[in-house]
């Protein structure tokens, strides 16, 4: 008897503990999720969804699409910061913006626009030492085929979803620009697309138009300027209206490349702390025009900010848009992502470009009936 009294006081003692450890334990979690992650707020945010799952989940008749709801609830969550430039990616969203940082995508290299005459994809312009430039197709080609599927009353996005799901080998019909009929047999590759364009107008004014400043964009800018002054350009336009911005290195690189010995950027933490980049003294010397727009923004304005600042460049366009954050993409596990402001930028001066609603161009001139009387005034500046 006194042996059996035993066993049940030691297993109502290890009950006790346990139980005891469980509760400790529970109220630890809450406490660290309460200060740390989120406050009572975000603890009550959890349980306000989580209710609501359970009662769709329990009570709901019909289906329930949970994969789309956690992207529509991650949406909402971010757009609930009211922060224009944050913002959540599905997993098909997050693979076509990491295609685009890197100038890169999948398919055979080239830019179409619908055919007037409704017979498929019209050719704009066609990738250098792409599959498609190797297997004769060329700006003005009407693309009609693919795999033997009629590109008629298809919209871009269609074909372009068509071309990109092939795999291994296959067959493109398209009408040359005589209007004659070919096939190519032709594969799907990555594709770099330099966003520079540049050229050399009159007056020995070099032109450089550049797109973005995602991967690629520094050292085909430099490569650019480099090509236009062997040709003689002794002054130069940088074009990066509706350039909407792209990687930090980019940008510094490319500052550094043409600004003297100093500080040429500041990143500010959310406790305020300031990382600055500097140029070296290695430099460029000529006058300079930067264009801008109200669609130019982050880095295009950060990037004619900084020259100006530094006397280097009149900038020459309409108001830009005034972006001074910065963002970073966290990868979700199921291939989503959030893209989500964390510093904020300076100029060299520490100057908020939002603050001051955006740069405001030295001379102003508006775009009218598709004249480009910016860059025509650009010329006019520098000749």
């Amino acid at each position: 008897m006194v042996l059996l009294l035993n066993r049940k006081h030691n297993f109502l003692s290890a009950f006790i503990l346990c139980f005891a450890t469980s509760i400790a334990t529970l109220a630890v979690v809450t406490v660290l999720f309460i200060n740390g992650v989120g406050g009572r707020e975000g603890l009550a945010f959890i349980e306000k969804v989580n209710t609501v799952r359970r009662i769709v989940d329990e009570l709901y008749v019909g289906d329930v699409d949970w994969s789309a709801a956690a992207d529509e609830v991650s949406e909402a969550i971010v757009e609930s910061t009211g922060d224009r430039w944050s913002y959540y990616m599905t997993a098909e969203e997050y693979a076509a913006y990491t295609d685009r940082s890197q100038n890169s995508t999948k398919g055979i290299g080239v830019s179409v626009t619908l055919d007037e005459q409704g017979r498929g994809a019209y050719v704009v312009s066609v990738v250098a030492d792409s599959p498609a430039e190797r297997a004769g197709i060329r700006a003005g080609c009407v693309l009609t085929l693919v795999n033997g599927r009629s590109l008629a009353g298809f919209e871009i996005s269609e074909i372009s979803a068509l071309i990109k799901s092939q795999s291994g080998e296959y067959e493109i019909v398209f009408l040359n620009p005589d209007g004659m009929s070919e096939t190519a047999v032709i594969s799907n590759e990555i594709v770099y697309t330099s966003p520079v364009s540049f050229r050399m107008e009159e007056n020995n004014i070099g032109y450089i138009r550049i797109s973005n400043f995602e991967k690629g964009a520094a050292a085909d800018t430099i490569t650019a300027f480099e090509n236009l002054v062997e040709q003689g350009a002794a002054s130069m336009i940088f074009d990066v209206r509706t350039n909407p911005g792209g990687q930090l290195f980019e940008l510094t690189e490319l500052l550094d490349y043409l600004l003297p010995e100093g500080e040429i950027f500041v990143s500010v933490s959310a406790e305020g702390e300031e990382e600055i980049f500097y140029s070296d003294e290695d430099c460029v010397n000529m006058p300079m025009v930067v264009l801008i727009d109200e669609n130019s923004y982050s880095a295009a304005e950060f990037f004619a900010a900084a020259l100006r600042e530094y006397e280097y460049a009149s900038l020459i366009g309409m108001p830009s848009t005034g972006k001074a954050r910065s963002q970073q993409t966290f990868r979700l596990d199921d291939g989503s992502a959030v893209h989500i402001s964390t510093r904020n930028y300076l100029t060299p001066n520490r100057v908020s470009l939002a603050d001051q609603g955006g740069l405001i161009p030295d001379i102003q001139v508006e775009i009218i009936d598709f004249e480009d009387r910016q860059l025509q005034k650009a010329l006019e500046y520098l000749s």
